[in-house]
Formats: C-alpha cells, sequence, structure tokens
C-alpha cells in the first residue's frame, strides 16, 4: 500500500482508458468539442468519463503564482478519453517525501450515467483530500464508480494546486496567494457554465471532499466569491476549524525564508513585486522542496501552505477576512451541509500511528513528549508544557511516553482536538445562527471497522493496532481509490456498505438526516456538554455492521479544547 500511494498514483496519466464508444461527443459553448470514453462500474453498467478537461490555463511560466486564467477553445475534437496527471506535489504523508505531478494539471474529469431519462441529473462537485499538500483528481485516486452505480447524478472531479503552488503569498497583490481554492472556484465556474451540456443540472451542485476536501468545501461557505456556484455541501472528515489549517498570518515572511532556502540571493530585500517573480523564475522542484525548511519535528506541522487572508479590494481575491471569524459570526452561505468524522482514534491515527510505528521517531517522541507531543496535536505555538499536562490530566492520562498500551488513548486524545471538537464547535456555532428548518444541519459518525483501513497507510506497517474505523476510512465506502486499497468482494458486507453510504449522500443533504428520523431538525439546544443533535452511526466490525441514530458524545476535554481554541482564534 506505501509503494503504491508514494508511486504509481501520482507519477502517471496511467491506465483509465477504456474503449471509446459511439455518440460520446458533448459540444461545449466557446471552447469546442469533446469526444469522451466509457469506464465500467463497480457493481453496475458502464458509464460515461469525460477525462482531462482543462478548465484554466496551464499554471506555468508567467502563470505560476497567480490568479488561475479560464481555459481558451480549443481546435477540432478535444480527446477527452484519458486521465491528466496529478499535480506536481511533495507527499509528506509517504515514505523519503516522494516529488511527483507535474504544474500542467487543471483538467477536470465529468462522469455520467450511460442512461438518461433526459431530466438535468444533480452533479456532485469533488475535492480531493491530501493536505493541500498531495491527492489527485485522476480516476486512480478519485474513484467515481461507487456514486455512479447509481445511475442518478453526474460527477466533477478537480484537481487544484498544491503545496507553495496553491498558498504561497506575499500578502498583496504580487502574489494574494489562495491559488488552490481559486482552482476549485474557477471549476464550479466552469460547472455553472457547462455541466448542463453533459445533462446535469447547474442549479443543484452539491461541493463535497473528505479531509482537505471537506475544508475547502467549508472555505467556499465563506467566500463571498463562491456564492451561488453550489447548493449543498458536505464537509467529511474536515472543517475550517481544525487546528491543522490556521490562517497564515505573516506570508510575506514566509515566502522570504523559502525563497532564501531555494537560493533566491537578496530575498529578505526584495520588494513584494521582485521577489514574486523571483519565485516564479525560480526551478519549481527547488521551490516545492525548501517546503522542508518549515518542518519543527519530521513532517509537522502537516500543513505548511495554508490559506491567507488577502487585502480588500485585491482582484478576484477569495478570502479577505479570517474565515474562523466569519464562521463564528455568521457571514456564511447558508445551504444544506452534510458533516461526517470517523471513529476518536481512527482520526487522531493519522498524526499518532507513524511516530509510535517508526522506533526512531517514537524514541524522539518520548524523549521530549510534552513538547512533541504539543506538536503531533497542533497546539498553538507557544503552548507551555503544563497545558500539555493538563490535557492529559483531563483524559485521566498517567505518564509521558507512547508505548502498546498508550497509542489507543493518545490517538483518541488527537483525534478530539483535530476533529471531533472543531466538528462540534463548527456545528455548535453555526446551529445559533443558521436557519435550520430550510438549510439543515446532518451529520454522520462513521465508527465501522470494515475489510479496508488506511490506518496502516498512516503508519507504514502493517498492523491496524485498533484504533477502529480510520481517518478516511468513510471516504473508501464513497470514493473508490484502487491505487492504495483493493476493492471490497462484490458481495461482501462492505459492498453493502458501500451502497448504502453513497445512495443515502446523492445530492441532498437535507434528506441525510429525515431518512431516519421523523423530520426533526436539528438545533442549537441539542448541543450540551456530553450530547449533540441527532447523528447517524455507522458501527460494528466486519460480520457484524450496524447502522442506528445516535446523540452522546464524550467531550472530556471540552473545556480546555474551547479555551485553547478561543485564545488561538484571537
Amino acid at each position: 500500500m506505501r509503494l503504491l500511494w508514494s508511486g504509481v498514483l501520482l507519477t502517471l496519466s496511467v491506465c483509465v482508458r477504456a474503449a471509446t464508444g459511439d455518440n460520446l461527443d458533448v459540444c461545449l459553448k466557446d471552447l469546442g468539442c469533446l469526444r469522451g470514453t466509457q469506464m465500467p462500474g463497480y457493481q453496475g453498467d458502464e458509464f460515461e468519463a469525460f477525462l482531462g478537461i482543462p478548465f484554466a490555463q496551464p499554471p506555468v511560466d508567467s502563470l505560476r503564482l497567480r490568479n488561475p486564467v479560464p481555459a481558451v477553445a480549443w481546435e477540432g475534437i478535444l480527446d477527452a478519453g484519458t486521465a491528466k496527471d496529478s499535480c506536481l506535489q511533495r507527499n509528506y504523508l509517504a515514505a523519503n517525501w516522494p516529488v511527483s505531478g507535474v504544474e500542467d494539471c487543471l483538467y477536470l474529469n465529468v462522469y455520467r450515467p450511460k442512461k438518461r431519462n433526459g431530466n438535468p441529473l444533480p452533479v456532485m462537485f469533488y475535492m480531493h483530500s491530501g493536505g493541500f499538500h498531495t491527492g489527485s483528481a485522476h480516476p486512480v485516486a478519485s474513484g467515481p464508480e461507487y456514486l455512479m452505480d447509481t445511475e442518478q447524478v453526474i460527477m466533477v472531479t478537480v484537481p487544484y494546486r498544491l503545496g507553495p503552488f496553491g498558498f504561497l503569498s506575499t500578502g498583496d497583490t504580487s502574489m494574494p496567494g489562495n491559488f488552490a481554492l481559486k482552482d476549485q472556484r474557477l471549476a464550479m465556474q466552469w460547472v455553472q457554465q457547462h455541466i448542463a451540456d453533459f445533462g446535469g443540472d447547474p442549479q443543484l451542485v452539491t461541493i463535497f471532499g473528505h479531509s482537505a476536501g471537506g475544508m475547502s468545501a467549508h472555505y467556499h461557505m465563506l467566500s463571498p466569491s463562491s456564492k451561488g456556484l453550489f447548493h449543498r455541501a458536505m464537509s467529511l472528515d474536515g472543517t475550517i476549524l481544525s487546528p491543522f489549517v490556521k490562517i497564515n498570518k505573516d506570508p510575506l515572511a514566509q515566502a522570504r525564508k523559502l525563497a532564501a532556502v531555494a537560493g533566491i540571493e537578496g530575498s529578505k530585500d526584495l520588494n513584494s513585486k521582485d521577489l514574486a517573480q523571483a519565485l516564479r523564475e525560480l526551478d519549481p522542484i527547488r521551490l516545492l522542496t525548501a517546503v522542508d525548511s518549515l518542518k519543527v519535528w519530521h513532517n509537522f506541522p502537516f500543513v505548511c501552505n495554508p490559506p491567507v487572508v488577502e487585502p480588500v479590494g485585491c482582484p478576484e481575491a477569495f478570502l479577505t477576512e479570517d474565515p474562523v471569524q466569519a464562521h463564528l459570526e455568521g457571514r456564511i452561505h447558508q445551504v444544506p451541509w452534510l458533516l461526517g468524522v470517523n471513529s476518536r482514534a481512527g482520526e487522531g491515527s493519522l498524526v499518532t500511528l507513524l511516530p509510535f510505528e517508526d522506533r526512531h521517531l517514537r524514541a524522539e517522541l518520548n524523549e521530549r513528549f510534552l513538547e512533541r507531543f504539543s506538536h503531533i496535536i497542533y497546539l498553538p505555538e507557544g503552548t507551555s508544557s503544563h497545558v500539555v499536562r493538563e490535557i492529559l490530566d483531563a483524559y485521566g492520562f498517567e505518564g509521558e511516553t507512547i508505548s502498546n498500551y498508550t497509542l489507543v488513548p493518545l490517538a483518541e486524545i488527537s483525534g478530539d482536538f483535530g476533529f471531533y471538537y472543531p466538528l462540534y464547535e463548527t456545528a455548535s456555532t453555526y446551529a445559533k445562527y443558521a436557519n435550520l428548518q430550510e438549510n439543515p444541519l446532518s451529520f454522520y459518525f462513521f465508527e465501522y471497522r470494515g475489510l479496508r483501513t488506511l490506518s496502516t497507510l498512516f503508519s507504514g506497517g502493517s498492523v491496524e493496532y485498533g484504533v477502529g474505523a480510520a481517518h478516511m476510512d468513510d471516504a473508501l465506502h464513497t470514493i473508490r481509490i484502487p491505487a492504495i486499497v483493493e476493492d471490497y468482494p462484490k458481495d461482501s458486507e462492505d459492498a453493502g456498505v458501500v451502497k448504502r453510504m453513497t445512495s443515502m449522500m446523492l445530492h441532498d443533504a437535507l434528506l441525510f438526516f429525515r431518512i431516519f428520523h421523523s423530520g426533526t431538525s436539528c438545533q442549537a439546544s441539542d448541543f450540551t456538554d456530553h450530547e449533540m443533535c441527532s447523528y447517524v452511526h455507522f458501527g460494528g466490525t466486519i460480520g457484524s455492521y450496524q447502522e442506528d441514530i445516535q446523540k452522546d458524545r464524550k467531550m472530556a476535554g471540552y473545556a480546555i479544547w474551547k479555551r485553547l481554541f478561543f485564545r488561538d482564534s484571537d
């Protein structure tokens, strides 16, 4: 699994070309005609695929580190039968941090059922995971097969620039930043303009994603420039209140540091215009690998190039105020919104398993445990060791080592601070001002431990260690990822869970909760120190899958998490 993640997945435009069928030409206004192909479903019939469609001009040379520019018309019939390479990236999840992908990567994919009754179909717009530094819209990484088996939806998967290419900024108009989010926005505008030509309904678009993709959906809810481009949202396995992705409050200093590390002479004295130009002329691999210098310990912080707040009046700005503050104060597009998360320890496994599995990292962690555990759970910079000890005490955690006996409790603490508390705070604050009758808020907690898990990916080993459903194990039942996990047997219990989840998530978060609970809506009063709104719970293990409605949540560290969160958001 590890080898596939660091190799095949992100370097090849491989392998996903089926035989071109008849009548697969689609013509797009102001762009031209394209010819698709057919792909096999997972359980269902073949579906039509239009791969590698340019939605932006290549962000290279003079367009590197600039806002995306819409694609131009092409000559003749565009061959849309082969997927394009992933965006240039350095994968900090994999061993030895491999570099892969290309800069010329802004090509989206459109999938539609072969059987259509003439009525416009709802659209699912998927933004991939990967911590904003890795990931791919390629069908071997963001496979559409599970959703396409429903034959009820058109799916769009979109790439976006990653790492420094997606977010580096001088804090002004010379290099405003947020290019990754602007890539997504441009793709959403493309959908509004062209999806009807594929039989899709531009007035029924759901944006969704897992992890960084789920955070991206939340960012679009908070950007005035994305209003009207979507009508429902799903933030799965991550919201922008996560400590993993904090606004870069001094982007110019970061740009200068990376320039210096990459060998740009006199970078500290260059004005922002000249600095931006020097970075555009730099060898892209040198810029990408310079990000290593921002790591404090091993691959922490996990996200080194986060979004920025752009100056008011900046052309095509995406964020002009702190998005967390905007969320807390209600400046958000209210749409039906689904939030999802995996098990507590499983979410925490994203950051705890590798330091545990690697004996050298484990020794380093235990040598300076309080300091390095603070890095692992992304506490605010400058948090004292006394606060870390206070957190551990709140959970009844004794000692200061990670071991076979303490891994799961430490993973639960990490899962709480990185995922459970942000979800709770996101939802409870939103519920105070949102019109939840018109735009319901829905939840699922995915704690089913099935045949496949991503925990072995995060550890780099082969042992699951009892953390339960790991970060993005829910994604394995929504998005096919053949590059890193084998398909579920088609008669397996997991295959049934795939069918259940995709049928529930199709195009209407409004229905997700009401399927189960006679129309009762989430209310702000439902959030207490031990309960929240009713949510769908996927539980059990192989051979004993179960599904029910629950409300209770363990919030042992709620008070201290809240205190730390608001201290860091001041």
